[in-house]
């Protein structure tokens, strides 16, 4: 019975996160529409985000419908024979993946969606990254053919470390834009908030996932979705303190006639 209670928690607690990280990615689409502009998003936030999610979409997959990779978790896992990968990781990286290339348009089809925005370009330090990254998996799949001691389940883990690394990385070009604006005008805080409570509730699953099966590697068999939780909160903090510490005043001297109270979707003509 405590089991089954404990397994209630955790679909409870992984559907909650699934729903609080899903909305998350909306706020900014939505301001974006809103004030017909990116100004104020980096659009290197943006591209990383694309790949990352991208890559943790697929890291997901294989866990959950790869009989080669979940064999090979069992041989390395014996006294905990099932990934802690859920359902809701991988709807949840699939949505979050789609979105974010439709936030992505916004910076390549700007015209398209009638944006008012000064023009960005993708940093070369963020094309390095994504190129970089891109090419990694490639040269792990080579090395797993011609190599003895790697299998198909390390490759999977390095798409993974792809999306942490990307994680780690993402968020600095879009804290250094606020540095250098003194600003978070066009930086939803909406979905900061969101991105915050997902990260604890997708932890905290993790942690009762690994408990449940007595064996704490359970949750360093998940190392993504471990690394994944602490990196987000401790952004997601950083852009609070941004907000509503260093930069409130300016943020709102910057936004007349507009505040985080206003409706999400406004007239036309508030652009």
């Amino acid at each position: 019975m405590n089991d089954n209670w404990t397994e209630s928690i955790s679909q409870i607690l992984g559907w909650g996160y699934f729903v609080l990280w899903s909305l998350s990615f909306y706020p900014q689409v939505l301001q974006n529409h809103r004030r017909r502009s990116t100004d104020g998003f980096s659009i290197d936030f943006a591209l990383l985000n694309v790949l990352g999610l991208s890559a943790y979409t697929v890291f997901n997959a294989c866990f959950l419908f790869s009989p080669v990779v979940r064999a090979q978790y069992a041989q390395r896992h014996p006294q905990s024979p099932e990934p802690t990968v859920q359902w809701n990781d991988f709807v949840y990286a699939l949505h979050g993946a789609l979105i974010c290339c439709w936030t992505s348009s916004h910076f390549l089809c700007a015209r398209f969606w009638n944006f008012n925005s000064k023009q960005q370009r993708a940093s070369t330090l963020a094309l390095v990254l994504f190129w970089g990254c891109l090419g990694v998996v490639p040269l792990t799949v080579l090395w797993v053919i011609v190599s003895m001691s790697w299998e198909w389940i390390d490759v999977v883990y390095v798409v993974g470390m792809i999306k942490v690394f990307l994680t780690a990385v993402k968020y600095t070009p879009q804290a250094v834009m606020n540095y250098r604006r003194q600003s978070t005008t066009g930086f939803s805080i909406g979905a900061i908030l969101l991105d915050l409570s997902g990260a604890v509730l997708s932890l905290m699953q993790l942690v009762l996932d690994s408990s449940l099966q007595a064996d704490w590697s359970g949750a360093i068999g998940n190392i993504a979705k471990l690394l994944l939780g602490n990196i987000s909160v401790l952004f997601d903090l950083i852009f609070i303190f941004q907000h509503f510490g260093l930069y409130r005043e300016r943020s709102a001297e910057n936004k007349p006639g507009l505040s985080e109270r206003d409706p999400l979707l406004g007239s036309r003509n508030e652009a």
